[in-house]
């Protein structure tokens, strides 16, 4: 077998998911990359390390519909884009619904959605259960349109082939006609008026090999949840306690004051920037309660004004650090200002909680790709324990630590890339409730 020592783990996720997430094997895409499967084990591990690689880059792929939509109609473009997704990548469906932990990828992109659900009008809570049935049914769905669409051997005519759906038609027919007369079903004209046979509940529709079985289904999920946020707007709940005011019936204003945000980009180039450039841009254009202070412009010369920065910190419910990662940690002028400005008996020891309570956000650009991190890449470690310095300052000046938002791949990254996670910056800034990370975490 020719070695080819030019592969990367890019390269090995990439040939995984040509064979199809649910069908790879290490034998396989070794072969497909012309290697040995041990050759494999300069950038995964195992299987299921490439698994998880591989469900990291169709998150990463994911297209999420356009912010501002009302819930109802996010909903239902959200239903299409994961359609699309799971088109594109055959096996992903019962792969989702197979494995307990393949969701866990995801869970940035679910975020993403849940903040997009209720700027559009949902309860907090209602906006993480509307997302739960809608992506078990997006995915029931898909999975019975792949299994309608398969061909297999034809049991009445050896040697030829039959679609999964021409199949579950004539048994269906066979069973009971086209009607569901057999099993005490009214006719699709006594149900919705006119006479379609084709739309007898659960007799085989062509339309299931697309979306046909999904759409109905949503529909009711949304009627479901716009039924309950009437009922629960009203006071009325089923435990007979309110939840408060419907998202819908507050403007963005009200939801949004509560949470003073303070943005500290430091970046000692931010002109020829293309990531930290696009952040804090995006956190400029959000206005309102966010504030955006472009720290090397401010400070050219070092010469930090601490009473300045300390008022405005006090007058932030939540402080966000904005930089590139430099050597493996921050530009200098951030490690002064850590120096300058959190001063002791103001920021750390007996009498210094002038920050305590307050939230912390890192927001760290990291110019290599996430391959180089960890115990199997270059850099050994995780970015996460690059950071630590920063959340062990966190601990000492009493601010809570939020899970940090971070942009990998700098480098290279793409346009289109960058204004996915401009998107996701802005989501996050302006979320109510960060989630945090305790001191081990």
């Amino acid at each position: 077998m020719q070695h080819n020592a030019a592969f990367t783990r890019d390269d090995v996720v990439t040939a995984a998911l040509e064979i199809g997430v649910d069908r790879f094997t290490m034998g396989k895409v070794a072969r497909r990359l012309g290697v040995s499967t041990a050759d494999l084990g300069r950038t995964v591990s195992s299987r299921d390390d490439l698994l998880v690689a591989c469900l990291e880059r169709v998150s990463a792929d994911v297209t999420l519909p356009s912010a501002g939509l009302r819930w109802p109609d996010y909903l239902r473009q959200l239903s299409d884009s994961l359609w699309d997704v799971l088109d594109a990548n055959p096996g992903l469906d019962h792969t989702l619904i197979d494995l307990a932990w393949a969701y866990v990828p995801f869970m940035s992109v679910a975020k993403r959605a849940h903040q997009a659900l209720v700027s559009g009008g949902l309860r907090s809570e209602d906006a993480y259960l509307a997302l739960n049935y809608t992506l078990s049914t997006v995915l029931t769905s898909h999975q019975q349109a792949a299994a309608m669409a398969e061909t297999i051997e034809s049991e009445h005519q050896p040697g030829r082939r039959e679609c999964g759906i021409d199949i579950a038609t004539r048994m269906w027919d066979e069973r009971f006609g086209d009607s569901g007369a057999a099993l005490g079903m009214r006719r699709s004209h006594q149900l919705h008026g006119g006479d379609d046979a084709d739309r007898v509940p659960f007799r085989p529709k062509e339309s299931w090999l697309d979306r046909g079985a999904m759409a109905p289904k949503l529909e009711v999920i949304i009627g479901g949840f716009s039924s309950l946020s009437n009922v629960l707007s009203s006071g009325a709940g089923g435990d007979g306690a309110s939840r408060g005011p419907s998202p819908a019936s507050q403007s963005n204003d009200t939801r949004e004051s509560s949470v003073n945000t303070l943005v500290l980009v430091f970046h000692p180039n931010i002109s020829e920037s293309r990531v930290n450039k696009a952040l804090g841009a995006t956190a400029e254009s959000l206005g309102g309660n966010i504030t955006v202070r472009y720290m090397y412009d401010i400070y050219p010369d070092f010469n930090i004004d601490v009473a300045t920065e300390q008022a405005a910190l006090l007058g932030a419910d939540r402080i966000v650090l904005q930089y590139p990662m430099y050597w493996l940690s921050c530009p200098p002028l951030l490690k002064k200002w850590l120096d300058d400005v959190l001063t002791f008996g103001w920021a750390y020891g007996s009498t210094g909680t002038a920050l305590h309570g307050k939230e912390l956000l890192l927001a760290v650009s990291v110019g290599g790709a996430g391959s180089a991190y960890g115990r199997e890449g270059a850099h050994i470690y995780t970015i996460h324990e690059f950071l630590r310095p920063m959340q062990g300052t966190s601990r000492v000046i009493g601010t809570k630590y939020a899970v940090p938002f971070l942009s990998v791949g700098a480098l290279e990254i793409t346009d289109e890339a960058i204004a996915r996670r401009a998107q996701d910056y802005a989501a996050v800034l302006q979320t109510a409730e960060l989630p945090m990370l305790d001191i081990f975490g």
